[in-house]
C-alpha cells in the first residue's frame, strides 16, 4: 500500500559552507563464499546542509550498504574503499575508530527500517534507550524526550520489553533517541516505515520532517516509496545494481525522468494507473545486476543495445542531474 501524507516540502538549505555530506567513487563490496560481491559501485552525490535527500530502488539495489558505510558499520569481511567520503569536512575513511564511535549518535544519527528488531527482547526499553545514548539520558530526560514525540503516556512503562509496544511505538522512541536526544546534524533514515502500516507510516514521516523542521538537520531519507519521495525530499538518487543511475531535484525527475529505470520505477507507481488498467511492473530482476560488466539494467531495459550490455556508461552531467545511461531522454 502506498503511503499517502500531506507533509511540508522540502527546504534546502544555505549551501555556502560547502555540502554536509559528500561522497565520490564510494564502492563496497562483500567477500562471500561464491566469491567477491560488490554492493555499491563508484557512487558519487553530495547532501547539501538542510536537504532531505532521498535514495530510493528496489531491495538489493545497495541502498542499506551505502548508509552502513557511511557509519562505518559494515560486517567483517567487507570492504570499503572511495575517492572521497567526508562529513562536515571531515574524511570518515582516514578516521579513527574512536572518534567514529564519538560521531557516531552526536553528529550522525541512524535511524533503523525495523523497530521490532533493533532492540533487545531480553532487556526493558527504558535501559536499551539510556544505553543508545551512551548513558547520558537519565529517566527525567528520557521521559521528556518521549513526550516530545507523542509517547508521554508511556512514563509508567517503559520497564517493559520491546514486544510489549507497537512497532510505532518503537519507532518513535528510536527516533527520540537518534534525532532528539544529541540533536545530530546529519539524520541516516534507513526505510524506517517499512515494516508498518499506512497510518502510522504517515505519522513517523510527519515526525521526522517536523523534528528536522525544529533542529535544521540534514536528512538521508532511504525508501523504496516513491510517493514518500514526491512529498518530503528536495533532491533524489536513484539506486540500481550497486550504482547510482540518476540524482535531480524531486520535480525534475518526476516530470521528465532520464534514466529508463526511473522512468520504469514511476510507470509501475499504483497510482499513475488508470482505473481497470493492468499494473505495469519491471520485467526481469535485480539479481545479479552487480556482476554484470555493461549497464546493470540493461537485461530489463527496452532501449538497450549491444553497447548498453558491453560498456558500463559513465556518469554525465546537465542542468543540476547526473545521469549514468548510454541513451538518457524520454522515448522518440
Amino acid at each position: 500500500m502506498r503511503t499517502v501524507v500531506e507533509l511540508p516540502a522540502g527546504q534546502a538549505g544555505d549551501t555556502g559552507a560547502g555540502p554536509l555530506l559528500e561522497v565520490s567513487g564510494l564502492d563496497v563490496t562483500y567477500r562471500t563464499a561464491r566469491g567477491l560481491l560488490p554492493a555499491v559501485r563508484d557512487v558519487s552525490f553530495r547532501v547539501e546542509r538542510g536537504e532531505v535527500f532521498g535514495l530510493v530502488g528496489e531491495s538489493g539495489s545497495g541502498k542499506s550498504s551505502l548508509v552502513t558505510a557511511l557509519m562505518r558499520l559494515l560486517p567483517r569481511g567487507s570492504e570499503i574503499t572511495a575517492d572521497r567520503l567526508e562529513f562536515d569536512g571531515t574524511d570518515l575513511l582516514t578516521m579513527p575508530e574512536s572518534r567514529m564511535r564519538r560521531l557516531r549518535g552526536r553528529e550522525i544519527g541512524l535511524v533503523p527500517q525495523r523497530p521490532m528488531t533493533s532492540l533487545s527482547p531480553v532487556t526493558p526499553v527504558a535501559a536499551q534507550l539510556r544505553r543508545l545514548t551512551g548513558g547520558e539520558v537519565d529517566d527525567a530526560r528520557l521521559h521528556e524526550l518521549l513526550t516530545d514525540v507523542g509517547l508521554g503516556g508511556l512514563k509508567a512503562r517503559l520497564g517493559d520489553y520491546p514486544f510489549q509496544f507497537s512497532g510505532g511505538q518503537l519507532q518513535r522512541m528510536l527516533i527520540a533517541v537518534a534525532v532528539l536526544a544529541r540533536e545530530p546534524s546529519l539524520v541516516l533514515a534507513d526505510e524506517p516505515t517499512t515494516t508498518l502500516d499506512a497510518t502510522v507510516q504517515a505519522q513517523v514521516l510527519r515526525l521526522l520532517l517536523d523534528l528536522r523542521e525544529r533542529l535544521g538537520n540534514t536528512v538521508l531519507l532511504v525508501t523504496h516509496d516513491l510517493g514518500v519521495v514526491a512529498q518530503v525530499c528536495d533532491r533524489v538518487g536513484v539506486m540500481y545494481g550497486g550504482r547510482l543511475v540518476e540524482v535531480a531535484p524531486t520535480r525534475q525527475l518526476f516530470e521528465d525522468p532520464q534514466h529508463p529505470y526511473t522512468r520504469a520505477l514511476l510507470a509501475a507507481m499504483p497510482s499513475n494507473q488508470a482505473r481497470g488498467e493492468r499494473l505495469r511492473p519491471i520485467p526481469g530482476t535485480v539479481s545479479g545486476a552487480q556482476l554484470l560488466p555493461g549497464c546493470p539494467f540493461a537485461p530489463r531495459c527496452d532501449r538497450a543495445t549491444a553497447l548498453c550490455w558491453e560498456v558500463d556508461p559513465e556518469p554525465t552531467e546537465h542542468a543540476g542531474r547526473t545521469v549514468r545511461c548510454h541513451h538518457p531522454g524520454s522515448p522518440a
